[in-house]
């Protein structure tokens, strides 16, 4: 009656396990699935020619024009004091750096035209 009893508790317990056991095979294949995409993309990113990364990419064919651009330093740059340009007035602008010192000789050029950050960015016709 005790081998009985024993094995009648056994059987939930090997149920529970199975099913524990089929789940974690799920997951290991999600896994494994996961992990083959990022391998596979670390290989296509390592042979150049497969994947163009955004720094590869000149700033010119990223943004449509120099608004576009400016208004994206000021986006991402700003809140974190990195390089981005102010409009001073129409068509002049100063690099700002918030508390980011560039290593910059005194008296250098911090005020820009329009026409020079077109050239310098690529987006002068």
């Amino acid at each position: 009656m005790y081998q009985w009893l024993s094995l009648v508790s056994f059987v939930p317990l090997a149920a529970l396990s199975i099913g524990a056991c089929e789940g974690s095979q799920f997951d290991a294949g999600g896994a494994n699935a996961r992990e083959q995409s990022t391998a596979d993309a670390n290989v296509s990113a390592s042979n150049p020619g497969n994947n163009v990364t955004n720094e590869q990419v000149p700033v010119s064919q990223q943004f449509r024009n120099l608004d576009e651009y400016l208004a994206h330093l000021e986006r991402t740059q700003g809140p974190v004091d990195g390089p981005w340009y102010k409009q001073l007035r129409p068509g002049i602008y100063e690099l700002q750096t918030g508390n980011l010192h560039l290593d910059t000789p005194d008296g250098e050029e911090r005020t820009f035209t329009r026409q020079e950050l077109e050239r310098k960015f690529g987006f002068s016709k």
